[in-house]
Formats: structure tokens, C-alpha cells, sequence
């Protein structure tokens, strides 16, 4: 009895483990690296996803590494910031090896950063990041 009553309550504490990893997944309120997929949508125009779901919003912090990954056949594409950039060079970024990427500057301000990505041969997409800290 002592047996399945110890069973029953790893069961139950696992259970809670796993539906809180699952939420913290689902959200974007922590800092870490985030890399975004890129493929071509049915119209020649970039589609953007993060963690499996749309990538027209993207969190970030300061320090955090942003990359964007071709997932697909190569084509050249890039990443223009309008208004301003969260990280210091360049604000139109190639693509090399199919990735851009960036590190959120440590100077960065807090708000959102609207950018373009951009195919060479046609077709884009406006999404943003949020500096979030």
C-alpha cells in the first residue's frame, strides 16, 4: 500500500512538473538566446516562426543573442532595422550560411524594434522584437 501511495504521489509531482515546463515554454517573459526559423511562405514572402508558433513578435533582454535560421532550399536574404537597432553596426544585416545574427546591446532601451526581413529576389515580412530588460 505504502508502495502505490508513493507511486501515486510521484505521479502527481511529476505531472506538476511537467504542466509548469509546458507554460513556461508557451511564454516569453524569460531571457535567452532566441533563434527564429525562416522558410518561404506560398507566395515567394518570408514566414517567421519562434518556438513553433508565429514570429512577429519576438522577446528579448539586453546580452541575448537573436538568430535567424533558412530552413529550406538557400536563398540570400536580410534583416533590416528601421528607426534604430537594439545592438551597435550595421542595420542591414546578410545573410551568411543561411543565419543573421545579433546580440541585443547592453545599451539597448527597453520597447519595441520593427525590422524587415527581406529575400533578394523578392518578398518580405515586417515583424519586431521586444527589448523586454
Amino acid at each position: 500500500m505504502k508502495i502505490m501511495s508513493g507511486i501515486a504521489i510521484a505521479g502527481l509531482m511529476l505531472g506538476a512538473l511537467v504542466l509548469g515546463s509546458t507554460e513556461s515554454l508557451g511564454q516569453d517573459d524569460e531571457c535567452g538566446n532566441r533563434v527564429i526559423q525562416v522558410t518561404v511562405g506560398e507566395y515567394g514572402e518570408p514566414v517567421l516562426k519562434y518556438r513553433g508558433g508565429s514570429a512577429e513578435e519576438v522577446h528579448a533582454c539586453r546580452g541575448n543573442t537573436v538568430r535567424w535560421v533558412l530552413n529550406g532550399p538557400n536563398r540570400e536574404y536580410f534583416v533590416d532595422f528601421f528607426d534604430g537597432a537594439p545592438f551597435d553596426g550595421a542595420q542591414r544585416l546578410g545573410s551568411n550560411g543561411n543565419v543573421v545574427s545579433i546580440v541585443i546591446g547592453e545599451s539597448a532601451e527597453t520597447g519595441d524594434y520593427e525590422y524587415g526581413v527581406n529575400f533578394a529576389d523578392g518578398g518580405h515580412m515586417d515583424p519586431r522584437i521586444i527589448v523586454d530588460r
